[in-house]
């Protein structure tokens, strides 16, 4: 199948943590307030770019562009995000009509209450994707994979009191693989304050989550052993590798390939298509893709993995994602999306067919923090009957996505659509739930035969069973999820050539 248009539009979804602040206190502002704008009466495109502190110089993310912001006002700021809500947003008829912008002190304030108040069935925030992030630093994580840090991904075993922080990942190179911080250590405190039970939650989040490049933060970490650990760790901007750990395992009934992905950006696709490459030169017949960290990116990404998974024959003609938007968004023709045979240009990899793999299933192990685009991955090929067997625990739900806006130096996601696969699925706000459920024990690294969700995502291969230490789980069925920090993740859409 060929799929060649002059230009399509470019998802991106993506998950990350927000501040503790949100898991850890409360969060929330009032809906009383009085004397609200007349919604119905503003055009966002006549108050965009409009800024109380416009931008100067040059965009080194737009091609040395002068940045687009002219003189304007914080009232002019809000009259976009209200009118821009009231256009685009999936749920603008539930936002509530009585907020006074005057009693937010900034725009990024009055854009946190701008959306649906509504709790789900399982008393959950129907809308808790809602967030905002520096323009500079989202294009720097999407086009560049460069993120502020210090190299290390957490995995939140509780985000309450008692609260439990596990290292579950670090990145090549980063100033934490260099102290010495290794998959499995625990977090016991951050700049003195005891992680597990302090209330100083901003001290926490400032270690946790620097802003910017040079905070220096001291940790307290405690290693399997026992062994308890000090380390003084420099924020900076980290270069991730989202492709780690490509190899095959060798098995009775053939190889079996696995690799760790942990985010969709822009330098993703050209580590993934030299991993499909090394993976199909070495002759394996079935895949782990792990996906336990990854919360989303680019979803164009995941397409193209889900076809060099699925290959030609399983995928011609059928639809990998279609995008549902609220009745007053023009029908987009580009809002059914193929599955892609061919790289993009938005890499440095130049275009080429893909190569595929060409499986009937797949086993992908997952967790809390597989979300978004990694979703994508799941109810796509399930969408063309790829049996997909999910090892760990329940996916975050994210089924939403956004289209979103830089205005005056911050970039705006609200939910904007949803997606389905090509049977038409895409109910899945409370996640995918396991076919076997197992939890980590993080004692051996990713891409070890091992570490314990590789080591039972061979057994039920092989036996069609749970490990005694797993819980065998209907597709179907759903299960709690396990308490983690409030999260944003990002489907977002984006011009792109083909």
């Amino acid at each position: 199948m060929q799929f060649n248009p002059t230009a399509v539009l470019k998802h991106c979804l993506k998950y990350s943590y927000l501040s503790l602040i949100c898991a850890l206190s409360a969060c929330g502002g009032s809906a009383d307030d009085e004397a609200p704008i007349a919604s119905s009466s503003l055009i966002s495109n006549a108050h965009k770019d409009l800024c109380a502190n416009p931008r100067t110089g040059l965009d080194p993310f737009n091609n040395n562009r002068p940045y687009p912001d002219k003189a304007g006002s914080l009232q002019n700021e809000k009259d976009w995000l209200r009118a821009w809500i009231d256009e685009t947003y999936l749920w603008y008829r539930e936002v509530p009509k009585n907020l006074n912008p005057s009693h937010y002190a900034t725009a990024i304030d009055y854009f946190y209450a701008l959306k649906t108040p509504a709790i789900t069935a399982s008393g959950k925030e129907k809308d808790h994707y809602h967030f905002t992030e520096s323009t500079a630093e989202s294009q720097k994580k999407s086009q560049s994979g460069v993120e502020l840090g210090y190299g290390m991904e957490f995995s939140f075993v509780s985000s309450q009191p008692p609260r439990k922080l596990i290292v579950a990942y670090t990145e090549p190179g980063s100033p934490a693989e260099n102290a010495g911080i290794r998959r499995g250590m625990e977090i016991e405190s951050v700049d003195g304050y005891d992680l597990s039970t302090s209330n100083n939650t901003d001290a926490l989040n400032s270690g946790l989550f620097p802003t910017s490049t040079n905070q220096s933060h001291r940790f307290a970490l405690k290693d399997l052993n026992g062994q308890r650990l000090y380390k003084t760790l420099i924020a900076t901007d980290i270069q991730t590798t989202p492709v780690q750990n490509v190899k095959s395992f060798s098995t009775s009934t053939g190889k079996v390939g696995y690799l760790t992905f942990n985010s969709h950006n822009a330098i993703a696709e050209k580590q993934l298509i030299e991993a499909v490459d090394k993976l199909k030169n070495e002759g394996v017949s079935d895949l782990i893709l792990d996906l336990r960290y990854n919360g989303g990116g680019a979803l164009y990404i995941a397409d193209e993995l889900s076809y060099m998974i699925a290959g030609p024959v399983q995928t011609q003609g059928k639809t990998f994602f279609k995008l549902k938007y609220n009745d007053k968004t023009a029908v987009d023709p580009n809002n059914t999306w193929p599955f892609y045979q061919t790289s993009t240009i938005s890499s440095a990899f130049l275009p080429r067919v893909l190569p595929t793999l060409n499986l009937k299933q797949v086993t992908i192990l997952a967790g809390s923090g597989t979300c978004s685009a990694s979703e994508a991955i799941i109810n796509g090929l399930r969408g063309v009957d790829v049996k997909v067997n999910l090892i760990g625990g329940q996916t975050c739900g994210k089924p939403y996505g956004f289209i979103p806006q830089d205005n005056c130096g911050t970039t705006y996601y609200a939910v904007q659509f949803q997606g389905e696969n090509h049977k038409g699925f895409g109910d899945y706000a409370d996640g995918f739930a396991p076919t076997c459920k197992v939890s980590e024990d993080f004692k051996s690294p990713l891409g070890d035969q091992n570490e314990r969700l590789i080591t039972a995502a061979l057994n039920y291969r092989s036996t069609g069973q749970c490990p005694a230490y797993g819980q065998a789980m209907g597709q179907s069925q759903a299960e709690s999820k396990p308490l983690r920090p409030a999260i944003r993740e990002i489907m977002t859409l984006e011009k792109a050539k083909r």
